[in-house]
């Protein structure tokens, strides 16, 4: 701490104790400047995603909301997204490039594009002007990366809120902050924030330390002889990445409660029971055991993170590998235990881990990854029944993307394809797969997967 500094503030600081020292680094974290110096590896991974899916919204949010049951005030929607614009630094942040470094720029003031319409027609319009906002191309060194249009509906108690941002300065859980923000209670005040800023100093310095250089060990050795990516149509690498289908499921509720019951009797989470499902398919159509998928984590296990509007989201590999005895119940079991291996080093970025092979396309460890989001409670804003949709841009982030999304009332998911890799029909099969045995599993825990029932 001592390199570079004169020798009187040498000779002081060398006085120091360990404790003193830490305290010393910890005041001066606080009081550095709130403005990133440089780009996180996840923001790195995306900006370079911006520049490679030929002008197509791969990393951009873009989210429907539906308001119904009673009439909203769409001004106060509108004051409402202003303010939260203006209490988080990412939402005012651009990026500049010069001579090859890509820097992010945090402006006292910069607004979001906020629009008011209509929208009629219902869903399906309301979903097509998302779509087309998503598909105007974003000037990252200009901004404002934050869209929002606010429309009246087909009925007085109907309004819509469409939310198009760009990744690189917003995930999934700042969403949720913003329908937290939109529905807070006028006589509440608005929780107290931390800058984006401070979350990517923190992250620079716990990689560099020794957390993670323990990370990076674990991380290595966790893709030491990674399987090969799942076989395609076409090859890699040929057709520009990005372009993307999407082949939707459904199951009954029976399907969801019975991989969740199956889950807590091998002493694991519904996550694990549906990754297990996801393993099944993925082995099952590749003919071996091993698996790679990409998964992902909100990276806000510290108090002060869950407050943070940014990309924070972390994507990282799952290696699924030894199904046991081949039973439902010891494969949700393995399930569970690679997630859980995997928990204590989910904060390294996983941008940074080295592998012996790289993919082409926009992530270059892994080509499938897998979405779990687990039931939603029902949510309000000032009377209004609130609903999301995650609206279907055309895109593909990676070669193929398995989500599902378990309610009591039944099971919703999709399969998203890479167009320049798979055709639909394949994609179709390996859903109707993925259904057949995630019913299976929910009523088998200790039988194996039975490729009788094709």
């Amino acid at each position: 701490m001592t390199a570079g500094v004169p020798a009187e503030l040498a000779a002081r600081l060398s006085a120091l104790t360990p404790e003193q020292l830490d305290l010393l680094r910890a005041r001066l974290r606080e009081q550095a400047p709130r403005a990133q110096a440089r780009l996180t590896p996840g923001q790195e991974r995306l900006w370079r995603a911006h520049h490679t899916a030929a002008g197509r919204p791969v990393d951009v949010v873009c989210q429907a909301v539906r308001l119904t049951g009673t009439p909203v005030d769409l001004d106060l929607l509108a004051d409402r997204v202003q303010g939260f614009v203006r209490a988080h630094d990412a939402l005012r942040t651009t990026f500049r490039e010069h001579d090859g470094v890509v820097r992010p720029v945090v402006h006292e003031d910069l607004p979001p594009r906020l629009v008011r319409t209509r929208c009629p027609a219902g869903p399906e319009q309301a979903h097509a002007l998302a779509r087309e906002m998503a598909y105007e191309p974003f000037d990252l060194a200009e901004g404002p990366l934050l869209r929002v249009a606010l429309a009246e509906g087909a009925a007085p108690e109907e309004a819509w809120l469409l939310v198009v941002v760009h990744n690189l300065v917003f995930d999934a859980w700042s969403f949720e902050l913003l329908l937290d923000e939109l529905a807070r209670d006028p006589a509440v005040p608005a929780p107290a924030t931390r800058p984006f800023g401070r979350f990517a100093l923190d992250q620079a310095e716990s990689a560099a330390g020794p957390q993670g250089r323990a990370a990076a060990r674990f991380w290595a050795d966790e893709l030491a002889d990674a399987p090969p990516p799942p076989a395609t149509d076409r090859p890699r690498g040929q057709a520009p990445p990005g372009a993307g289908g999407r082949v939707d499921f459904t199951l009954p509720g029976a399907v969801a409660r019975g991989i969740a019951e199956a889950a807590r009797g091998s002493a694991a989470t519904a996550y694990a029971g549906w990754a297990a499902v996801a393993w099944a398919t993925l082995a099952e159509s590749g003919g071996r055991p091993d698996v790679l998928l990409g998964t992902f984590t909100a990276n806000r296990d510290g108090p002060d993170a869950q407050q943070t509007v940014g990309y924070l989201l972390n994507v990282l590999p799952l290696r699924l590998r030894d199904p046991g005895d081949g039973t439902w119940a010891a494969r949700i079991r393995a399930a569970h235990t690679a997630s859980k291996r995997g928990l204590r080093h989910a904060s390294y970025p996983g941008e940074l881990i080295t592998a012996e092979h790289r993919l082409p396309g926009l992530h270059p460890l892994f080509d499938v990854a897998f979405v779990f989001d687990g039931p939603a409670g029902t949510r309000t804003a000032h009377g209004a029944v609130v609903s999301t949709y995650d609206v279907d841009k055309g895109v593909a982030r990676y070669g193929l993307t398995i989500a599902v999304h378990p309610a009591p009332e039944g099971v919703s998911g999709w399969i998203e394809y890479d167009t320049g890799l798979y055709d639909r029909s394949t994609v179709a099969r390996l859903a109707e797969r993925f259904t057949a045995l995630a019913a299976q599993a929910s009523g088998a825990a200790g039988r194996a997967p039975r490729e009788a029932d094709r």
